[in-house]
């Protein structure tokens, strides 16, 4: 840039020769020569301080609520609502009064007590002052939760242990962006601290069934609102900005579900080491099929419920020669129970289970779970006493279901699970089993709710259907000497004897339990057992037995046919009483078992006879809907042929991509949407936020000379954005201020001819420029920032800002 004249006096000089003149390099109201002081920044407006806490507070709750992944949205608001508004609050009160360090303690303090208060009111003092043990439970929390979630079926239940984690994290992102917001002059820096508090949701609650895809763009357009509000001369260009904001948060929320990421996110629970298996220990259910039939009448649980159903009680998938177990590992939840993942029609079933002489940890229900919470407390039976189930004390032993009114004690695992420690309720996520550990035993009273979906079959989905590669549920373990048992071979003989002349894998076990139903006789005095000695007893010798030896032989005859089997235990539906509400007795109970198919998963099959043939004929299930038989009729009749063999298990040719119309040719059309958005957002974004980062560089660079040099060059682009042809190569300072003062008006003569002269004697002048002369420079960028923001549109303005030279000057 060339120069009019180089000045042949000083800096000090030129401004006292200015001062003479009558021009003030000082805004109105301030006295002469304070600008050689270190003058205080201009007060904020309030509006804009109000402003800029409530959009705050909102970054801060709506980072919290991204939450809803991991806890219920109905425990999760209130706890947000509170970690979001009294920092806020309290921050904005205190931030004229007190210094930073004072107004920190001060939050400090009111969080332990809002915590007291609401979370750990149990250990505060008078239920909400802070107190040693609620306070160590507050800190304890925010250390141990977020492993503690890690190893939880999600969504948790909002118990302060946990969910302690989430308003600590949302309190200290509105502590730290109200004071950002507060004493500093920063655009979008107090925005920032409400990131870590997303980063954290999502991590914790990928796996949950909340969905933190809109949060980021809602917590963008709250972040453009921020630096609106906080580089807005007046409320009236923040209210005309508001459009543009919504327009892009809502491009944002759309372009979020076809990113490739959306899909099927990352799950940082990959990387964590769950919890090992732990069985629930004592009297294993199949054991106790003998002595509940001895004891026909025994009052068990009732079930509300408008749908006739079996009720899944426990699922045993090893079996080591003697007896049946079970594998499954159970984990804390808040209510929810994974699925299989397997497609296929549902009906949805509520029921409502009050559990009256029911013994063990084990919780019965439709098959298969997806939702389970309590709704009443138990009762403490020798005091009267009602509490809830976590109450109950950890000692309790499990009850032997032939007597009424003794227990036996049968010794606990020492070693089973951490609970939640509202509830105790665990669930299993490979088979949808539910425990109550808190109590260990099942209390008189419990009462709770569950919504199953209960799978419907039809015959052209089992048809064809392929055993699943399952090596664990094929096992057929040796004897405990390491030998073959010699049954083996006799019940490999009897399977291929049942299942002669079936066609698939489906024939094979529809005409397997059609054989156990019409080979033996249902006797409810029959011995208990179903090792291999036992089994091949019931089969070969006694033709008789328990509903535990029929589903224990269909296991064992299935797995020797190459069909992955497990054995369950339930009961029937039960007596119906009026109301929906039906009693289950002891004498009710039913074991069955399933086989496990390719894409379709677990399949029942009802191997026991029906107890009374009376006004029937024919093969009769115990336990089968008239829906299911039917399915199975139609299965095995198909294609009978006695003289033939049953295939090899080949698996379902599935369709190509190119024969289903749905291949690789139209994937590109989501990605491209994708790739398009995001080249989008991240155009907006670097235009929103690096001009105001490359201004606040050049205005806090310690050199003042440079200062100086970036106050003009930053005028220089405002000029451009009121259609001032301002270019430093070809016109010098004192043009492009003549220039200026004609589009702006004569309001901008003073700030922009002596920044002009600053800007000459910066870069041509001898004389040292201090700190001063650079403050003063910025204070005419401001005069004239605020000057364009008058006299030039909105729409002009933003259309400057928006164009891709914006990123290179």
């Amino acid at each position: 840039m060339r120069s009019d004249v180089r000045p042949a006096v000083g800096l000090r000089g030129l401004l006292r020769l200015r001062g003479s003149l009558g021009l003030r390099d000082e805004p109105p109201g301030v006295r002469p020569g304070a600008a050689a002081e270190a003058a205080p920044l201009p007060l904020v407006p309030e509006w804009r301080r109000v402003a800029s806490i409530v959009i705050v507070i909102l970054l801060a709750g709506t980072a919290g609520l991204a939450f809803d992944g991991v806890f219920t949205l109905g425990a999760l608001i209130p706890v947000v609502a509170v970690a979001a508004i009294v920092p806020g609050a309290v921050s904005y009160a205190l931030a004229r009064i007190l210094p930073l360090w004072a107004s920190l303690a001060v939050n400090l303090l009111a969080w332990l007590v809002a915590v007291s208060a609401t979370l750990f009111r149990a250990q505060a003092l008078a239920g909400f002052l802070p107190s040693p043990a609620s306070a160590r439970a507050a800190l304890l929390g925010v250390r141990d939760s977020a492993k503690a979630l890690l190893t939880t079926i999600l969504p948790a239940e909002g118990d302060g242990r946990t969910i302690v984690l989430a308003h600590f994290l949302v309190w200290a992102a509105a502590v730290a962006g109200a004071e950002l917001a507060l004493r500093t002059r920063a655009v979008v820096l107090p925005a920032a601290p409400a990131v870590p508090v997303l980063a954290a949701a999502v991590v914790l609650g990928v796996s949950g069934p909340g969905s933190q895809l809109p949060t980021p763009a809602v917590l963008v357009g709250l972040a453009l609102a921020l630096a609106l509000v906080r580089a807005a001369r007046a409320a009236r260009t923040f209210v005309a900005g508001v459009p543009l904001l919504t327009g892009l948060v809502l491009i944002a929320v759309a372009a979020g579900p076809v990113l490739p990421f959306a899909a099927e996110p990352y799950d940082v629970r990959r990387l964590v080491s769950q919890p090992p298996s732990r069985p629930l220990a004592g009297v294993s259910p199949l054991d106790q099929v003998s002595a509940w039939l001895q004891n026909p009448y025994r009052q068990l649980f009732t079930v509300r419920s408008t749908t006739e159903a079996n009720w899944r009680l426990a699922v045993l998938d090893r079996f080591d020669g003697v007896t049946w177990t079970s594998s499954a590992g159970y984990l804390p939840t808040g209510g929810r129970v994974p699925g299989e993942g397997s497609a296929g029609s549902l009906d949805v079933v509520e029921q409502q289970f009050t559990l009256q002489k029911l013994a063990g940890p084990w919780l019965p229900a439709a098959d298969r779970p997806q939702q389970v919470s309590f709704t009443a407390r138990t009762a403490d039976q020798s005091t009267g006493t009602a509490r809830t189930a976590d109450q109950a004390t950890d000692t309790a032993s499990t009850t032997d279901p032939t007597n009424s009114d003794t227990a036996t004690t049968n010794s606990v695992n020492s070693t089973r699970p951490a609970t939640d420690s509202t509830t105790g309720l665990m669930a299993d996520p490979a088979t949808g089993m539910l425990a109550s550990a808190a109590t260990v035993t099942a209390r008189e009273g419990i009462t709770y709710r569950v919504i199953s979906g209960i799978r419907r079959y039809s015959a052209a989905e089992l048809r064809e259907a392929v055993p699943a590669a399952d090596q664990a549920a094929l096992a057929l373990p040796n004897g405990p000497d390491g030998r073959t048992p010699p049954q083996r071979a006799r019940l490999a003989t009897i399977a291929r004897k049942a299942t002669a002349g079936a066609t698939s894998p489906m024939q094979q076990a529809v005409r397997l339990a059609s054989y156990l139903r019409k080979h033996a006789d249902y006797d409810v005095n029959s011995p208990p057992g179903h090792s291999y000695r036992s089994i091949q007893f019931f089969l070969t010798e006694a033709k008789k037995g328990t509903t535990e030896q029929f589903a224990a032989s269909y296991a064992l005859l299935a797995r020797s046919l190459g069909l992955p089997s497990r054995v369950v235990i339930g009961f029937g539906p039960g007596k119906a009483e009026g109301g929906g509400v039906r009693q289950v007795l002891a004498g009710d109970v039913l074991a069955w078992a399933e086989v496990e198919f390719k894409g379709i998963g677990w399949v029942p099959f009802y191997p026991t006879p029906a107890r009374s043939h009376a006004g029937e004929s024919g093969d009769v299930a115990e336990g089968v809907s008239k829906q299911r038989q039917e399915v199975e009729q139609e299965i095995s009749g198909e294609h009978a042929d006695p003289a033939a063999t049953p295939p090899s298990h080949r698996p379902t040719p599935q369709p190509s991509p190119r024969q289903t119309g749905h291949g690789t040719a139209t994937t590109w059309l989501p990605i491209a949407g994708a790739v398009a958005g995001g080249l989008l957002g991240g155009y907006l974004l670097a235009v929103t936020v690096l001009p105001p980062l490359r201004r606040r560089r050049r205005h806090r660079t310690g050199d003042p000379r440079a200062r100086v040099a970036g106050a003009w060059r930053q005028t220089v682009l405002r000029l451009r954005a009121a259609g001032v042809p301002a270019s430093s190569r070809v016109l010098t300072a004192r043009e492009v201020a003549t220039l200026g003062v004609t589009a702006l008006g004569a309001d901008a003569n003073e700030p922009l001819t002596g920044l002009a002269d600053l800007a000459n004697l910066t870069r041509f002048g001898d004389a040292p420029v201090d700190q001063t002369a650079a403050d003063t420079a910025w204070r005419h960028y401001a005069s004239v920032e605020l000057l364009v923001r008058r006299k030039v549109a909105l729409p002009r303005r933003l259309a400057h800002r928006l164009a891709p030279g914006s990123l290179l000057r």
